[in-house]
């Protein structure tokens, strides 16, 4: 199993395509935090389910919560810059 990065792969996908292929499995990590792992279509599990959703997206802006004072869009950009 080889732990490759997101730059890395999207720089040298065909690459690592190819190493799948072979029947190699990846973990992709950002930030060296795995968040996803690549394996040989052999080796995937052929009992997943796609559980279709019951109600729209669109029904999720009902939800009542908290009231936010803040603007997220603001605090993902200023986090990002602080990266």
């Amino acid at each position: 199993m080889k732990f490759v990065s997101v730059a890395t792969l999207k720089n040298n996908l065909s690459l690592y395509l190819a190493t799948v292929k072979k029947g190699q499995e990846l973990i992709i990590t950002s930030h060296r935090h795995p968040v996803a792992r690549l394996l040989p279509v052999e080796k995937a599990p052929r009992d997943l389910k796609i559980i279709p959703a019951k109600k729209p997206a669109s029904s999720l802006r009902k939800i009542k919560g908290m009231n936010l004072k803040v603007d997220l869009l603001a605090e993902l950009l200023a986090d990002r810059r602080r990266r």
